[in-house]
């Protein structure tokens, strides 16, 4: 897989929970970047989350999250 670069807008899918989510804000935080990112599941209000950074790139990479960039559908 490319380098990832994620950026406001990207979308996350979780397959496990069938989670989607939109990356809606990326934080600068002295212990590193923090991503908040907005879960939409069906029938259920959605719910913001913060991740760091490295730790979200590597569910990425680890194939525990889908993701899709804005740029490249």
């Amino acid at each position: 897989m490319d380098k990832i670069k994620l950026k406001v807008g990207d979308h996350l899918y979780e397959p496990l929970s069938r989670n989607n989510g939109e990356v809606r804000e990326i934080i600068s935080h002295p212990d590193g970047k923090l991503v908040r990112v907005r879960w939409r599941v069906d029938d259920f209000p959605p719910h913001d989350t913060e991740h760091f950074h490295k730790k979200l790139l590597k569910s990425i990479r680890n194939g525990e999250i889908q993701y899709r960039s804005v740029e490249n559908p």
